[in-house]
Order: structure tokens, then C-alpha cells, then sequence
């Protein structure tokens, strides 16, 4: 209980800067250093300062959209984030219904692979409860906030291994999306390559996480 006390005064009262798991936050800021009021979505956001890529852009004056299925997540992001739209969903490239993680880490929740799972259990992380939940896209997800722009300067995915999916589930095409920070993983290779028909390229990596640009 202590323990539990002390990270939250820690993470959402004294700390004020260095929120990445990375230098995420660090190469972001320089990125945007002519943006004063930029615009993000957060997929899979997780904590509104822990581990996030978002916190800073947020205490800097920006606003955006924060996505996570678990909902005990985002009472954190409407406490500490209301200026932007926070929404419970398990984000997909198709509609159905996938099953759910939830870990004793929360930030390793997601729709993981057996794989996954497997390597998780074996370093001593322990699954509370599976859910199956239903998916949406970002583009339907997007649209219910009535944004009335299409630019979106960072689009942030860390979604445990389902982060190709939730990138084909928003029409780059009609968004413009400055810089796509994303967990790449084992797919790395085919998000790169997806990505070029869009006309981006890899500019740096941190970690499992690779951060694109818009030609």
C-alpha cells in the first residue's frame, strides 16, 4: 500500500519531465520544438505520466485523444487529462472481438500472442483475468470526437505486439500525421514497408519503439 502511494505522488504530483520509458520524450521535444499547441492521439496510453511519450506535449499546452481498453487506466487520464478526449477501446484494423490481458504490470496489458504470453510467464509476471472485448477502428474512433481537422502532428502506438493492426486502422491517406511513434517488435520489417506507401520514413529508434516522418 505504501509502495502503491508513493509511485502515484511521485509519478502525477513531483515529476515533471523525463515520463518516457526512453529518450522518446527528449527527441519528441525537439521535433516539436515550433509547436505550441499540437494535436496527438495515444493508443494503448496506459498511464498519463508513467511510461508515457504524451505527458510533457500535455503539461506544454497540447491536447488529443488518449485510447485504452483497460478503464481503471483512463479514470487517471480524466483526472489528469481533461482537455482531452479519453476513450475506453481495444483498437483494431477489423471489428470483432479479440481477448484481453490484463497483467499484475499493467503497462504489459494487451491482445498478446501465445508467444507473448509465454515469455511474459516465464519472467514471473502473473495474468489477473483475460477479457474478450470488442475492437473498433481509430478512423470510427476519431470521427466520434468530432475533431474538425485532419492533421494530427503525433500519432503514439504501444499496444503489445497488436501495434501493425491499430496502424491500418486509420486512413493515412486522409489524415495527416506528422510523426508516427511506434512498438514495432517482430513486425518491424512490415510496418516499415507500409509505411513508405504513405510516404514515411524511419528516422530513429528507441528501443522496440521506431518514430517515422512524413516526407
Amino acid at each position: 500500500m505504501l509502495n502503491s502511494i508513493l509511485k502515484y505522488f511521485y509519478w502525477n504530483i513531483f515529476k515533471k519531465a523525463n515520463f518516457s520509458q526512453g529518450s522518446e520524450e527528449e527527441i519528441l521535444q525537439i521535433f516539436f520544438s515550433d509547436t505550441h499547441k499540437g494535436f496527438y492521439i495515444d493508443v494503448g496510453c496506459h498511464h498519463p505520466n508513467r511510461f508515457s511519450n504524451t505527458a510533457l506535449l500535455y503539461k506544454n499546452g497540447w491536447n488529443g485523444i488518449n485510447i485504452d481498453a483497460n478503464e481503471k487506466n483512463l479514470k487517471l487520464f480524466n483526472l489528469f487529462r481533461k482537455r482531452d478526449y479519453n476513450i475506453k477501446a481495444l483498437v483494431s484494423k477489423t471489428v470483432g472481438a479479440l481477448n484481453y490481458y490484463y497483467f499484475d504490470e499493467s503497462a504489459l496489458n494487451g491482445c498478446l500472442s501465445d508467444s507473448r504470453v509465454d515469455l511474459l510467464l516465464s519472467e514471473n509476471y502473473k495474468i489477473i483475468k483475460t477479457e474478450k472485448i470488442s475492437t473498433r477502428r481509430l478512423d470510427d474512433i476519431i470521427t466520434e470526437c468530432k475533431v474538425n481537422h485532419n492533421k494530427i502532428d503525433l500519432l503514439d502506438i504501444d499496444v503489445e505486439g497488436h501495434d501493425f493492426q491499430v496502424l491500418q486502422s486509420i486512413n493515412l491517406h486522409f489524415y495527416d500525421v506528422r510523426v508516427i511513434l511506434i512498438e514495432t517488435g517482430a513486425q518491424e520489417k512490415n510496418i516499415i514497408e507500409y509505411l513508405l506507401k504513405f510516404n514515411y520514413h524511419l528516422h530513429t529508434r528507441v528501443d522496440r519503439n521506431c518514430i517515422f516522418l512524413k516526407n
